[in-house]
């Protein structure tokens, strides 16, 4: 579970470089973004067998970490 989460979290940094990267891009594409790494992320926790409840927990705890962590870092730079 401990591998599965920080795996997710380095999705989750690669999601915000490619959300960096595309700055300028309309509302929806950074929406259908987000979904493709929500995706993935479940798949990555199947893959390492994990169950489909704990794999759906674990990932919805990684994207509220990163964006808990995420809102920390903006506002503390700011």
């Amino acid at each position: 579970m401990y591998i599965v989460f920080l795996l997710q979290m380095m999705i989750w940094s690669l999601f915000s470089f490619i959300e960096w990267r595309s700055a300028h891009d309309h509302f929806i594409f950074k929406a259908l973004l987000f979904g493709i790494f929500i995706y993935i992320s479940f798949l990555l926790a199947l893959r390492l067998h994990v169950t489909k409840k704990r794999a759906c927990w674990t990932t919805l705890l990684t994207i509220a970490v990163y964006f808990v962590c995420r809102k920390l870092f903006w506002s503390y730079l700011l």
